[in-house]
């Protein structure tokens, strides 16, 4: 079965928004934060949208079988 890099590569980067995603959420993560105000809930959802937007991309960009 043959398999497209740009599917995978979608994939891949849909676990990367579900790790950032996750670290935000945990508060682990401050990115361009001035004080640690704790978890950004807002940034977690948006890097979790971004990994459902990534794994359907990865499911329309991967070989359909016949």
């Amino acid at each position: 079965m043959k398999s497209s890099p740009f599917a995978i590569g979608l994939a891949v980067l849909g676990v990367v928004f579900l790790i950032v995603a996750a670290l935000y959420a945990l508060g682990v993560l401050q990115l361009f934060a001035s004080t640690s105000s704790g978890p950004h809930f807002k940034h977690a959802i948006l890097f979790a949208v971004l990994a459902v937007a990534s794994f359907v991309a990865a499911n329309f960009a991967r070989p359909k079988t016949a």
